[in-house]
């Protein structure tokens, strides 16, 4: 679901507002970066989303998938947060050994938007007893995804490398700063910039490696449009637990050298059959120390810029801009307990509603009487509950409202 998204203009070198890069040094040799350290070992995780590479001949692998999650269903939660396809995967024989193929398709798969979202949730937990025994469960009462991809622009794209003071993988298994470079900001010290990279990653001797693009949403406020949003939230006398969060979908692109045990790594079954038997506890150490990681290039999309004077300029729409343009909206689908992404046609579709819906737990029949005499008698039953459970000193139940533990 979403808005569908506009083709996006191939990458020209003449565009000079297309993107920007560091230059690149004529008197690098090309030999593999010496081994750092790392964390974490590789993603067993499955692909997410479409190429824009394919003019370069056949992929081996690329991820079977659409490039967006289905919303509609199971959400994973970690840490109390949803989870969203991260990383989209390919690779392909050329990009193994040639460094202006992979600098090509870097360039145009960085002309891909990532999909910022905005995922809002309700929670509340709920007590019921089985016998002799309480059963607690999380229920939700909302849950709201908005995609933002489409106010971001290509015209404002911002392609560059990382810097030599800048902790990252540089074609080694743990993060490192650049040879000889030990603070984070070094005047004058421009680094590598992608064709270098490109060259080094091409060059390496190493079997295993992984090239990532990292897609960045800069200049966007969250904290900002978390507090307006929970206020909204709470306006409809909501009790419950919200969670506004903003995740990215597909904000990488790591690209696998060419080979079987790549192949075998980016593959479901096999991946299960690995975790299944417990044979993950000796291959992620393997792969751990024998993959190589360059994550060295990042693609900016900016939702606001600065002027250089401490003010913001705005590549499409303020934060403030698009609340306003749709918190009626917003506020009319947490009512209705909606449950799925909501794009910009549906709310537009919510906000044409003569009036917002009831508040949940409230009768409307359209005679006030009626409705009057049926919400005190409710009023009445959550005050009895209240008082049976022990809440009455906390409130719950008194304040009427919705979505609160009980």
């Amino acid at each position: 679901m979403g808005k569908p998204q506009p083709a996006l203009a191939p990458y020209r070198d003449e565009d000079p507002d297309a993107v920007s890069l560091h230059t690149t040094p004529d008197d690098y040799s090309y030999d593999d970066v010496a081994e750092s350290a790392g964390l974490l070992p590789p993603s067993y995780a499955d692909s997410q989303g479409p190429s824009s590479a394919a003019e370069h001949g056949p992929f081996t692998h690329v991820a079977p998938t659409q490039g967006r999650s289905d919303h509609s269903g199971h959400v994973t939660l970690k840490m109390g947060k949803p989870q969203v396809p991260e990383t989209q995967t390919q690779s392909n024989p050329r990009y193994d050994t040639d460094p202006v193929a992979l600098e090509q398709a870097v360039r145009s798969l960085a002309q891909e938007a990532p999909y910022p979202l905005v995922y809002i949730m309700g929670t509340h937990k709920e007590t019921v007893k089985r016998g002799d025994k309480k059963e607690t469960k999380d229920i939700t009462d909302f849950r709201i995804v908005i995609d933002l991809r489409h106010y971001l622009s290509p015209r404002e794209l911002d392609l560059r490398t990382v810097e030599n003071g800048e902790k990252t993988y540089r074609g080694s298994i743990l993060k490192c700063r650049a040879p000889g470079h030990k603070q984070e900001i070094e005047v004058g010290d421009v680094g590598p910039g992608l064709k270098e990279w490109c060259h080094r990653y091409c060059a390496s001797p190493r079997m295993l490696r992984i090239f990532r693009l990292r897609r960045v949403v800069t200049g966007f406020d969250e904290d900002y449009l978390k507090k307006r949003l929970e206020g909204l939230i709470r306006s409809t006398n909501y009790r419950g637990h919200i969670s506004v969060t903003f995740p990215v979908e597909n904000k990488n692109v790591d690209i696998y050298t060419t080979n079987r045990i790549n192949q075998w790594r980016l593959t479901t079954w096999i991946c299960w059959v690995f975790y299944l038997t417990f044979l993950w506890i000796f291959t992620w150490p393997a792969l751990f120390f024998a993959t190589k990681r360059y994550h060295v290039v990042i693609a900016d999309w900016p939702w606001s810029r600065s002027d250089g004077r401490g003010n913001k300029v705005y590549t499409s729409i303020s934060e403030e801009q698009w609340f306003e343009k749709w918190h009626v909206g917003i506020r009319r689908l947490v009512l209705d307990r909606f449950q799925c992404e909501a794009s910009e046609e549906v709310l537009a579709g919510v906000i044409a509603r003569p009036e917002d819906p009831p508040m949940p737990g409230t009768i409307r029949t359209g005679h006030e009487g009626v409705d009057t005499t049926v919400n005190l008698l409710t009023q009445g039953f959550q005050v009895a509950r209240a008082l049976s459970n022990g809440d009455l000193g906390r409130g719950r139940g008194v304040q009427g409202g919705w979505g609160y533990d009980t």
